[in-house]
């Protein structure tokens, strides 16, 4: 098992209401940039499925901006529950 130092690795969690959150796992690399988002979106009982993935965001001349990302989420909320929904077979209301 492997340990990841809290340089590396970082875990942000957002209650997005119906009981739901989502979690981002926010990896960087050796100089601290930012270089892969896995966002997540369900439940600690339930388990959660991989809605979204963003990788090469610290490559040569990609200008990554985090807080704009999540706006991007935001705004595009109920597509990322439809992918969650359809991910763990939920069935919408």
């Amino acid at each position: 098992m492997i340990k990841y130092k809290s340089t590396e690795r970082k875990v942000d969690l957002y209650d997005i209401g119906e009981g739901l959150t989502l979690m981002n796992i926010i990896k960087k690399n050796q100089n601290g940039q930012i270089s892969a988002v896995d966002t997540y979106i369900g439940t600690d009982r339930d388990g959660f499925s991989c809605v979204g993935h963003a990788e090469g965001l610290d490559a040569p001349g990609v200008q990554f901006y985090y807080d704009k990302y999540m706006n991007v989420i935001q705004r595009n909320l109920q597509y990322y529950l439809n992918v969650y929904y359809i991910k763990s077979q939920v069935p919408t209301s």
